[in-house]
């Protein structure tokens, strides 16, 4: 009869114990949850950023390099002398417009190194010039493309304007080569009268474009997606994907593809993973490329790009940190403990005294454990009273801070440490905890006591009574990983990846800078455009590993060779660019002579089965001219660097030649 009682009391003083640290713990780890989940987020936004600026970016490219090589001159000579013709001809003059055709077509081939295959198609639907990975004869007979969709889509279009089919598979060499996937790009060829000539035909390796996306570099986690307007997969570029090309993204991700289908953009928390997406119709949105109209078929677009990332867990959380696991383990431990204890203390009257010190002594581990769970947390805590000042601080806070506690409890006002920039962020998120919705946020950096500065994410929250206002709750969470990603993203973007130079792009920028500072200090400006010779004689003598050597070769000399403050970036290619600021013309041919004139005295190192001595021999011919600050862009100064670049190509080479501005 006395047993019975017992256990029901012990059953309950375990339970209910363990049901208040639970209610006490769950605010805490529910805050690092979210803070877990918005990190997620942030870093699955950023990505999907990077991976559509990039992929938009290669597609405009490409719709651009299409564009530019229909307005070859002498490809309308070539398909206008056919035109003319009754009957398809093939005389000494077509012969050389073929040749110089089918070069710049290796060209593009070779230094793009994105497309498959390159053709030119009569009015007649007759293929005239064709270049592809896959070996050609001598010269490639005459194939007619009348029946094909492309070719008829093509036709109907005007001038500058684009069709673009949907991807499919195909052979991306040889009869033994691997599958992968394209799409074609085509867009009518129009004579100087307005006549339509033909149709120009590129045909882009999707597999090889998509390889070059961060998912793919494997600089970030998560897995990306992308499907057309059905929701078939189009990823190839990665290991395994070729095989699920043209697969419903449904019979995978049932309820990614219900996400990715109801709306534009957005971010979505699934089941177990966070999804952040958006949509892409390039017959809409190509408002950065130079395509007047862009024809696509319409069960495949728009392209929907997603990032689709791990969602943390509670058990997840606990996992990263087994002291702090351990730590929990012990708290219910202690607390199932007390209960057992008080239930037995009301049976053993003699041990009253000792046991009631024990639980004295437990008491004080459980508040010192508790006291620095909140001294150590992962993130910082704080609180202020009504006119900023600290009241409490804990230690994690502080060592981020380098201050200790005397120095600032009731001592310091908390926007002291918040950097002038930002300062104006924290007043108003304070003024919201201290105001009606008595909560606040914002991102600052806080002002080390090295000097150094720690960007934050502030998260304040009112403690308030029936008497009013106490003080405020903050967490503060660093963001330093998340700047550093985003810092590392942005330079990647800006950089190339061969030679370590900034991009076209990054010169771009820093021309907006410099032509600023040029007109406000009325300084000099100037720009050299640069071209390795017969860089393709290298390629195709000693294969693209040894051209690839060359390269890094001239961009290491010529960054030895300029002086600090050039600019020095790779134009693409054997392509090369420096913007001189502070320069006149007798000072920028200088610079471009002393460049010249280093890079024909210092041969390239290579292996020593390339040649004998292990170096090979390069030069180089450069367009000098001044940038005007008039101009508004860098574009004009490139066009007239580039002419005389191609004055220097045809007076021998290995030369400086002069451009100037035109009146």
């Amino acid at each position: 009869m006395i047993i019975k009682p017992l256990w029901v009391r012990l059953t309950v003083a375990v339970l209910l114990p363990v049901a208040l640290v639970t209610l006490t713990l769950t605010p805490i780890f529910t805050s690092h949850l979210k803070d877990r989940a918005d990190g997620t987020r942030r870093s699955a936004e950023a990505l999907l950023a990077s991976e559509y600026d990039l992929l938009l970016r290669s597609m405009n490219e490409s719709f651009n390099q299409v564009l530019a090589t229909a307005e070859y001159p002498q490809l309308k000579r070539f398909l206008s002398r056919q035109d003319a013709a009754p009957t398809p001809t093939w005389g000494l003059a077509s012969q050389n417009d073929w040749e110089q055709l089918e070069a710049l077509f290796d060209t593009l081939l070779t230094h793009f190194g994105r497309y498959t295959r390159l053709a030119v198609v009569d009015t007649e639907g007759r293929e005239w010039v064709a270049t592809s990975t896959v070996p050609q004869l001598s010269r490639p007979p005459v194939a007619d493309h009348g029946a094909t969709t492309a070719f008829r889509k093509a036709m109907s279009l005007q001038a500058r304007d684009l069709y673009v089919s949907s991807l499919r598979l195909s052979a991306s060499g040889g009869e033994q080569a691997p599958a992968t996937t394209v799409i074609d790009i085509a867009t009518p060829i129009v004579g100087d009268t307005g006549e339509r000539l033909g149709v120009l035909l590129f045909t882009l390796d999707w597999s090889r474009l998509t390889t070059t996306l961060p998912h793919a570099l494997g600089e970030a986690p998560g897995e990306a997606l992308l499907v057309d307007a059905q929701g078939k997969w189009l990823l190839s570029g990665t290991e395994g994907q070729v095989e699920r090309f043209g697969q419903p993204l449904e019979e995978r991700w049932d309820d990614a593809w219900s996400a990715l289908s109801a709306r534009n953009q957005g971010t979505v928390i699934l089941e177990d993973h966070l999804l952040a997406f958006r949509s892409h119709d390039i017959r809409t949105q190509h408002y950065r490329s130079q395509a007047g109209m862009i024809l696509s078929e319409a069960e495949t677009q728009p392209w929907r790009l997603g990032i689709l990332m791990p969602r943390p867990s509670l058990w997840g959380l606990l996992k990263e940190n087994p002291v702090q696991l351990l730590a929990i383990a012990l708290v219910y431990l202690l607390s199932g403990a007390f209960g057992v204890f008080w239930v037995l203390s009301n049976y053993r009257l003699r041990g009253l005294r000792q046991r009631a010190l024990a639980f004295s002594r437990e008491a004080r581990q459980y508040a010192g454990e508790v006291q620095d769970l909140y001294e150590h947390a992962p993130c910082g805590y704080h609180s202020l009273d009504s006119n900023g000042r600290v009241i409490k601080i804990n230690r994690t806070e502080l060592d981020w801070l380098g201050y200790r506690a005397d120095e600032v409890i009731d001592r310091c006002h908390y926007r002291n440490f918040v950097t002038p920039e930002t300062r104006a962020a924290f007043d108003a998120a304070f003024q919201k905890v201290l105001g009606e919705g008595q909560e606040g946020s914002a991102e600052c950096e806080l002002l080390c006591r090295d000097g150094t500065r720690l960007p934050v994410a502030i998260q304040g929250k009112a403690h308030v009574t029936e008497e009013g206002f106490q003080y405020s709750r903050a967490m503060v969470f660093d963001l330093s990983e998340r700047k550093a990603l985003e810092e590392k993203l942005k330079m990647q973007a800006l950089t190339d990846p061969l030679t370590g130079l900034g991009n076209r792009r990054y010169l771009e920028d820093q021309a907006v800078m410099e032509i600023a500072r040029a007109e406000r200090s009325g300084a000099s400006l100037s720009l050299i455009a640069i071209d390795l010779d017969h860089f393709k004689r290298v390629n195709d003598t000693y294969g693209h590993d040894v051209g690839d050597l060359v390269l890094q070769a001239f961009a290491k000399l010529a960054r030895q060779v300029l002086r600090d403050g050039d600019v020095l970036c790779r134009m693409g290619g054997e392509e090369f660019a420096v913007l001189l600021p502070d320069t006149n013309r007798e000072q920028a041919l200088q610079v471009a002579e002393r460049l010249r004139e280093a890079v024909a005295t210092t041969p390239a190192k290579v292996d020593q089965d390339v040649t004998e001595d292990g170096a090979l021999a390069y030069t180089t011919s450069l367009g000098v001219t001044l940038v005007s600050a008039r101009e508004g862009s860098l574009k004009p100064a490139i066009k007239r660097a580039d002419q005389g670049l191609y004055a220097a190509k045809e007076a021998g080479r290995n030369r400086a030649h002069w451009q100037p501005v035109s009146p």
